[in-house]
C-alpha cells in the first residue's frame, strides 16, 4: 500500500468539507479549525509554553531549611491531633474560616 501526502490545498478542502459536516461534534470542529489555523500559519503547531506554567521552583537557589519544614509537620499533627479529639466536631462549637490578607 502506498501513502501520499495531501498538500496544503486539498488538506484546507478537506477540512472545510468536513466542518461543513453536521454530524460533527464540538472536539472534531475544534480540531478542524485548529488544523485549517496551522496551515493557514494563523498559529504554530507547537504551543510555547505560558510563563506561568513554567516550573515555579526553576530559580530558586536555596532548599527550604529543615527547620521550616518541621514547623509544618508539627503544625500538621496539631490539627491532626484536634480532629481526633472528641470536641472538635461539637456542635456547640463555631469555626470560622478566613482568609490570610
Amino acid at each position: 500500500m502506498e501513502y501520499t501526502r495531501m498538500s496544503t490545498k486539498d488538506m484546507l478542502q478537506y477540512c472545510d468539507e468536513a466542518l461543513a459536516w453536521d454530524q460533527f461534534g464540538p472536539v472534531d470542529i475544534f480540531f478542524f479549525e485548529s488544523v485549517k489555523r496551522i496551515l493557514l500559519g494563523q498559529c504554530s503547531a507547537v504551543e510555547a509554553p505560558q510563563p506561568e506554567e513554567q516550573d515555579e521552583l526553576k530559580d530558586i537557589e536555596t532548599p527550604v531549611p529543615a527547620e521550616e519544614l518541621i514547623s509544618y509537620d508539627d503544625q500538621a499533627a496539631l490539627l491532626t491531633e484536634a480532629i481526633a479529639s472528641e470536641t472538635f466536631f461539637d456542635s456547640s462549637e463555631t469555626y470560622t474560616i478566613t482568609e490570610e490578607a
